[in-house]
């Protein structure tokens, strides 16, 4: 006789990125990611995974996907998206954590030596 539940729906995108439930800081009200400067797909989705590191832009104040080679303050990732999101349909608010011990292999991003110097308050194992 088996006793264990078995899984009915497996719903997108809810594996786990947090590596330990210690120490974690999310951001309080959310971020606003700026839907106008995210390209969108071949389907006219605008998806951001999960896990994404997330850098404030200097002029509007929104937040966009971490870019190494960015200029507008899209290099300077601080804040890790806590979901995946589609911004589609214009601006979200959305969660994310500012400290907390993360699963690398989950990061939708190559998590480099310059990435883990610019997040001195995330840890990635």
């Amino acid at each position: 006789m088996r006793l264990q539940p078995k899984p009915r729906v497996v719903v997108q995108d809810e594996y786990e990125i947090l590596a330990s439930f210690e120490v974690v800081r999310e951001v309080t009200n959310g971020i606003t990611i700026d839907a106008a400067a995210i390209t969108a797909d071949a389907k006219g989705d605008k998806i951001i995974k999960k896990g994404m590191p997330m850098a404030k832009l200097t002029a509007s104040g929104k937040w966009v996907p971490y870019k190494p080679a960015g200029d507008d303050g899209s290099q300077t990732p601080t804040v890790i998206l806590k979901r995946t999101v589609n911004v589609k349909d214009g601006d979200q608010v959305v969660g994310g954590y500012e400290v907390g011990k993360f699963i690398k292999e989950r990061i939708p991003v190559t998590v480099d030596d310059a990435l883990i110097a610019k997040m001195p308050h995330i840890v990635f194992a």
